[in-house]
């Protein structure tokens, strides 16, 4: 049986990192990227693999949603 799930990852000072947690879905990982520039891999069997093109196109779909939610936020009136 094959075990999958997403973490949350970056890099700092030439070192990755990964968040540590075992998110069922893309876009929890998502929330969990803790600056500009991390990502999301996937871990397979406690191996860590790049995402699919299908869960890649996710990805940046989630990204995408969540870059405009926060855009049109910072434009509401205080």
């Amino acid at each position: 049986m094959k075990s999958t799930y997403y973490s949350a990852a970056w890099t700092d000072s030439g070192c990755l990192f990964a968040c540590g947690h075992e998110h069922a879905t893309l876009t929890e990982a998502v929330t969990c990227i803790p600056c500009a520039g991390g990502y999301v891999v996937g871990i397979e069997n406690g191996v860590m693999r790049s995402l699919s093109p299908k869960e890649e196109s996710e990805f940046q779909a989630v990204i995408r949603d969540h870059s405009a939610k926060t855009r049109s936020a910072s434009f509401l009136p205080k």
